[in-house]
């Protein structure tokens, strides 16, 4: 036995039992990097420049605090982006907070299901022993490199079991051990997390699973998980947090999208939305007490997956499922006590869940925003440990900027929007958590807005532009806000509405607003973009199953309607860009293959032509555009690695990309500097804001 390794002093806790724990699995190494035409450019970008340092012991400065209900949605979810985590050497620590002990049948694929009993604790420590293999694979190649495990009380009396990864300390694996079902069993209704969310007084219990060195069981109520919860936060400090989707999408149930284990309307699990709840719940008491490094948060998407195009280039699949594979192991040769894994997963049967082929963000345009002041320097803004953040640029040559100012707006959700006064004054918008209770009409989300009192002034207090949805639990699953300013100074704010459509407000020249309007027209996924054309009319879009559907402005000064694209099938949202000569160009991953795609829209409105991009596909998530001073068009693009591919579009040659290093949170963004020289922005994980100047664009 080893004692915890641990990089700074246990705050609080008493630790019981250590033991060392080995893996067994059969699995195979993912193919490695291919080298994609372009990438002999990469060595011709600048690193980012990071805030946070690496320290003595190699880790790269980031900490991530991924927060699950069940042991395996973060292969499933969260990757590609833990192995991006892993590779990049942050240090990582995965919470599970029930046990998923199912029915506790560990069947083995291809032998008869009367063979195998019900064993609740032995399949329980089989799928934590899975995820030690999981997780050892993607860190060191090697399913059974060894862990260490020990048992610790928190603060509060709940028993839990820490894993650590032999030789690297950084990777660390913390099982809750909360029971997933009540008395009775995996039967509906019983799942023991959305029933205490609801019921404060509710109490239940830990469960005791084979193989670890938590012995007792602990007593659990709503208040001491949610206090567990803060009390890890507050110990690893995170500068991410990653979590699973607590609004998760309307879906409708029928022949074609079965029930499964969604949740009656909605296309997730029941679990993954409570354990969400209580992840926020805990995340609001930390953030309020923390001071220091900032916190940036990302949410993904459950079961949503299955029900929208495929978003993930092939080598990125393969890399999920052999993560899952390493999970699911094998019973030969296992040499731990209740088992090496959740033995029907592995063997490349994730596939057939329709989970890994696509990793969805629940804010998938997040994205610093980027302006330029009065004194020729950069402003940036994005969402920062629920708040409002902004940056000033100090030095356009260095690069270098301010650290963040905080603005307000506490529970602010990813995806911040910025306009631009007349009078040069800057207008925030978000949506934010208002409440966030256990009973529906004490859930509630809103869109909020905060303008500055004088040009460079500070901002005003945050005010409430109300939801769309009158209905709370509708009202959740309203989306982040993009807004456009027509030619009349109109302001247009969409956002996406609980039935997948578009609702708008607008604000008219004497800053009154018009009340929320449903568009109409058809179903689009989360990840809206709108642009003002050469003509003064707004356009906003959104991806759908199908195609990319649009509303617009026919008029100058004319309502916003629906109009028909005929575009081919999108995977992730798109983006969008005004051209000086009227027309409009619009960019998104092809559904199915995540290859880059790209058309032009004529100034008349009327007809679309692609625009030749010839590029492999690289990554997922939403794209960015910008205008060179030559008039071509980079574009960027998360890669498979995490970082950001670049390209240009619009020239005689054939587009190719070129890679910039640095692991992007939510989404990349493209601006000008004020002698033209092209920025390409981004967070990173460790909370700061990095720019990247692009090599050879300059204004002419």
């Amino acid at each position: 036995m080893r004692p915890l390794p641990s990089r700074r002093a246990v705050v609080a806790g008493l630790a019981v039992a250590a033991t060392a724990v080995g893996c067994t699995s059969r699995t195979s190494v993912g193919p490695p990097p291919s080298d994609v035409p372009g990438a002999h450019l990469a060595d011709k970008q600048p690193a980012p420049r990071a805030a946070v340092q690496p320290g003595e012991d190699g880790k790269s400065g980031t900490r991530v605090l991924q927060v699950l209900a069940h042991p395996d949605d973060d292969l499933y979810f969260m990757n590609p982006e833990t192995q991006q985590s892993l590779d990049a050497n942050d240090t990582i620590v995965s919470i599970y907070i029930n046990c998923g002990e199912s029915s506790g049948r560990n069947r083995v694929p291809g032998q008869p299901k009367s063979k195998f009993k019900s064993d609740i604790p032995g399949y329980a420590g089989a799928r934590r022993q899975g995820l030690r293999q999981a997780y050892a694979f993607m860190a060191t190649g090697d399913p059974k490199a060894t862990w260490t495990s020990r048992a610790e009380e928190l603060p509060g009396g709940m028993r839990v079991e820490t894993s650590t990864l032999d030789d690297h300390e950084g990777v660390r694996l913390v099982f809750l051990g909360v029971r997933q079902h009540g008395p009775g069993g995996p039967r509906p209704g019983n799942q023991t997390l959305p029933k205490m969310w609801l019921d404060p007084d509710m109490v239940s219990g830990t469960l005791v699973s084979t193989g670890s060195p938590v012995t007792d069981p602990s007593r659990v109520t709503r208040r001491s998980l949610i206090e567990a919860l803060v009390h890890l936060m507050d110990r690893h400090e995170p500068t991410l947090v990653r979590m699973l989707d607590a609004d998760p999408d309307r879906q409708i149930h029928d022949a074609r999208h079965r029930l499964h284990h969604d949740q009656p309307g909605y296309s997730d699990h029941p679990d993954h939305t409570v354990a969400a709840l209580f992840t926020q719940a805990a995340l609001a008491k930390h953030l309020k007490k923390r001071k220091g490094t900032p916190c940036a948060v990302v949410s993904y998407r459950g079961y949503y997956n299955e029900r929208w195009p495929h978003n993930l280039p092939r080598r990125v699949i393969g890399g999920k499922v052999n993560a899952l594979n390493a999970y699911g192991g094998t019973p030969e040769g296992c040499d731990f006590v209740a088992g090496c894994g959740d033995y029907d997963v592995g063997r490349n049967r994730s596939r057939g869940t329709g989970w890994v082929q696509r990793t969805s963000h629940r804010h998938p345009t997040a994205a610093p925003q980027l302006l330029l002041d009065a004194d020729k320097t950069l402003t940036a803004f994005a969402v920062l440990s629920g708040q409002a953040a902004m940056w000033r640029q100090t030095d356009e040559v260095e690069g270098t900027w301010s650290e963040p100012r905080m603005l307000g707006g506490d529970g602010l959700l990813p995806g911040l929007a910025v306009t631009q006064h007349k009078d040069g004054r800057r207008q925030l918008y978000a949506a934010r958590i208002a409440e966030l209770g256990a009973k529906a009409k004490d859930n509630r989300r809103e869109i909020v807005t905060a303008v500055q009192t004088r040009v460079g002034g500070p901002f005003g207090a945050w005010v409430s532009l109300g939801n769309p949805e009158k209905d709370p639990g509708h009202g959740r699953r309203v989306g982040a806000p993009v807004v456009a300013t027509a030619g009349d100074g109109t302001v247009w704010l969409f956002v996406r509405n609980w039935a997948r459509g578009v609702s708008c407000r607008k604000r008219g020249a004497d800053g009154s607003w018009s009340p929320w309007q449903d568009l109409g027209g058809a179903e689009v996924q989360e990840g809206l973009c709108a642009v003002t054309d050469k003509a003064g009319r707004v356009h906003v879009f959104g991806s759908s199953q199908g195609t990319v559907h649009h509303w617009r402005q026919q008029r100058p000064k004319g309502p916003v309607t629906f109009t028909a694209t005929g575009l081919p099938v999108p995977a992730d949202p798109p983006a969008v860009l005004a051209r000086p000569d009227g027309t409009l160009l619009l960019a998104y991953r092809a559904g199915g293959t995540s290859e880059p795609l790209a058309y032009r829209l004529a100034a008349d409105g009327k007809t679309w032509t692609p625009v030749r991009t010839g590029l492999v596909a690289r990554g997922y998530g939403a794209l960015a555009l910008h205008t060179e001073p030559d008039g071509s068009i980079l574009l960027a693009a998360r890669n498979n690695d995490g970082g950001t591919s670049l390209a240009t579009l619009g020239t005689a040659e054939v587009p190719r990309w070129s890679s910039v290093t640095g692991t992007v949170v939510g989404a990349a963004t493209l601006a000008a500097t004020a002698s033209g020289q092209t920025l390409l922005a981004r967070l990173a994980p460790d909370a700061t804001l990095q720019t990247v100047p692009v090599p050879g664009v300059t204004s002419a």
